[in-house]
């Protein structure tokens, strides 16, 4: 199964949903005045332009005077998502997410931006809270297309066949369909399957490569040398710009002996994509077959580094993946000497992992031993500079330590990027308060009652610093 069609596929429904989707007229969206929606246009013809730090920019000043109307989150998630700033993306999303958990757009989005963190439990929750929107025909297809790509990351492949379903009927002609039917059965182990989604897939689009390759694949497989030689020299011929499909090219060429050809294909591949490891091994057996053996134990040697390196990567990535999540069941269950033992375990096996840390912070803040947070605030600052969650802790921090003017400055950091956040806005009123400020205190302090009206404890806050003597 090619690694590669899933992030095409994304690509190609970001695009189509910047097309027509982008900036509908919300029925639960807040209400503005034109100059604000004149705002959020900006911020919105900038990321249909690909500007995308400029359209943040934007979308964060008109949350300013908008500050729970979840678009402007929703579209800077997806702008953070462009910059492959997925953390960043994901707590947008949350909020979005949180102001309007009607709208199945913004957890579709979610939960694709999860799937690609491998927050892949995080990411089924989200789509399990579409329930029946999926099969609306008010959803449009671009968005059925990323949720069969989020399925797809997760290896859901049962479910992949589901919104494959539903995408057949809204577009019968589409070869991609057929396509990703395909890999789903090659997948699930249905091969006689496969080869007749792949051949429907080339009788709707007979000039399609990715079906063409995986025909090739399959053929491989069954050691369908001539017919698989075939299928992929029509795929590298339709598009010549893979080098995914060279090196299936050229390893069935070495398989008929055709080492001359073998070799000029993988050695087109070693240039172009030196990541793919298992490109050396076939150049290793191509010159050694040849009788080269220096350049044979060359390949071999470079085979061997590049698949360790990458086994270990990978090995690291899922364990401390495990560990996170293992952590946030353990926090759910109110065992937080587990879970920080789990965390713990996390950041030692890879220091830069923001989650962790950010777990760990928040726990130590509320600790009597809150001052270990500052370890982990300090390298997630570092990671992610910009990150509101980071920044209110490190507030949050700041203001533990008396350091007030520290804490002011990261409080109306976070404040430009989360107006609507009112456990902040109490804090920057404790933290005016604190530095004498008494005015500015009541004003975030009236902010916070305003978005949390039942908090008893931000009214007494309120109550307290207005009755302070000057």
């Amino acid at each position: 199964m090619t690694k590669v069609v899933p992030e095409k596929i994304y690509s190609a429904c970001l695009a189509i949903i910047f097309v027509i989707w982008i900036a509908p007229d919300f029925s639960g969206a807040t209400p503005v005045c034109a100059q604000q929606e004149s705002q959020l246009d900006k911020g919105v013809k900038l990321l249909e332009e690909g500007h995308y730090v400029e359209a943040i920019a934007a979308f964060n000043q008109f949350k300013q005077t908008a500050a729970l109307d979840a678009r402007s989150y929703f579209y800077s998630g997806m702008a953070f998502a462009e910059l492959g700033r997925l953390n960043a993306a994901a707590l947008e999303l949350d909020e979005a997410v949180r102001l309007d958990p009607r709208k199945p757009q913004y957890l579709i989005f979610q939960a694709n931006v999860f799937s690609r963190l491998k927050q892949n439990e995080h990411a089924l929750d989200a789509l399990a809270s579409l329930g029946k929107e999926l099969a609306s025909p008010q959803l449009e297809t671009a968005w059925l297309w990323l949720v069969s790509d989020t399925y797809y990351r997760l290896e859901r492949f049962d479910e992949v066949l589901k919104i494959l379903d539903l995408l057949s009927r809204r577009i019968p002609g589409d070869a991609r369909v057929e396509l990703l039917r395909g890999q789903a059965h090659v997948v699930k182990g249905d091969f006689d399957l496969a080869m007749e989604s792949f051949k429907k897939s080339i009788e709707k689009s007979p000039e399609y490569a990715p079906a063409h390759f995986e025909i090739g694949k399959l053929y491989y497989q069954r050691n369908e040398l001539e017919a698989s030689q075939k299928a992929l020299r029509a795929a590298v011929r339709f598009d010549p710009h893979q080098p995914e499909y060279f090196l299936k090219l050229g390893q069935v060429c070495l398989a008929l002996g055709q080492i001359e050809e073998a070799i000029e294909h993988l050695t087109k591949v070693e240039r172009s994509d030196p990541a793919l490891s298992q490109t050396y091994y076939a150049l290793g057996s191509a010159f050694h077959r040849k009788g080269d053996l220096a350049k044979s134990a060359e390949y071999r040697r470079k085979f061997q580094e590049i698949s360790t390196e990458q086994r270990k990567k990978q090995e690291l990535e899922e364990e401390v993946s495990r560990l996170i999540a293992q952590g946030e069941r353990q926090l759910d269950a109110g065992n937080e000497t587990g879970a920080r033992a789990l965390f713990e375990q996390a950041v030692k096996l890879d220091p830069n992992n923001w989650d962790a840390r950010g777990y760990l912070a928040e726990m130590f803040l509320g600790a009597t031993d809150w001052r270990r947070a500052y370890q982990h605030l300090v390298k997630m600052e570092e990671i992610e500079p910009d990150s509101p969650v980071g920044n209110y802790l490190m507030a949050r921090y700041w203001y533990q330590s008396k350091e007030f003017e520290k804490a002011r400055a990261y409080a109306e950091k976070v404040k430009l990027v989360r107006p609507g956040h009112a456990e902040l806005r109490n804090l920057t009123g404790n933290i005016y308060a604190a530095l004498g400020q008494k005015e500015k205190a009541a004003q975030e302090f009236d902010a916070a009652i305003r978005l949390a009206p039942d908090r008893a404890d931000f009214r007494e806050n309120l109550r307290k610093v207005e009755n302070r003597k000057p």
